[in-house]
């Protein structure tokens, strides 16, 4: 089972998972995939659309991101048109310029409350995450 969905299993109330797009400036698919997973978000199915990436991320191209996004039932007119969003873009931007204020340099990073994590398994995730809780009871 995925890191986050062990994590939203053991903490369904009290953890709250954000993401953030920190496109890979030396991946010439990154900004596209990104763009593709905000434009399926402006349908609802960022999720479904973010774990389509990961499995054909050898594959990714604008045929793969309208495939995706046709596979997943999505309005393809309006995936198209907001792909080329200014908005969606700037969202990247801003989340980079974020990660970046963070020290981040590089991806996967995660981050709860703002403390980063160092070993990405369960059981540290699961550690930090109930020192932020416990610290927040006091």
């Amino acid at each position: 089972m995925p890191l986050f969905e062990q994590v939203l299993d053991k903490y369904p109330d009290s953890v709250k998972v954000v993401f953030k797009h920190y496109p890979l400036s030396f991946h010439k698919q990154a900004l596209p995939a990104a763009l593709a997973s905000m434009a399926a978000a402006e349908q609802g199915k960022f999720w479904e659309y973010h774990d389509e990436l990961f499995i054909n991320q050898k594959s990714l191209a604008q045929e793969k991101y309208l495939e995706i996004a046709e596979n997943l039932g999505l309005d393809l007119k309006k995936f198209s048109l907001d792909m080329m969003r200014p908005s969606l873009r700037q969202k990247i931007e801003q989340d980079v310029a974020e990660a970046k204020k963070a020290g981040v340099t590089g991806t996967p990073a995660i981050f709860v409350n703002g403390r980063k994590l160092k070993n990405r398994n369960i059981a540290s995730l699961s550690k930090l995450i109930d020192e932020e809780l416990a610290e927040g009871q006091k």
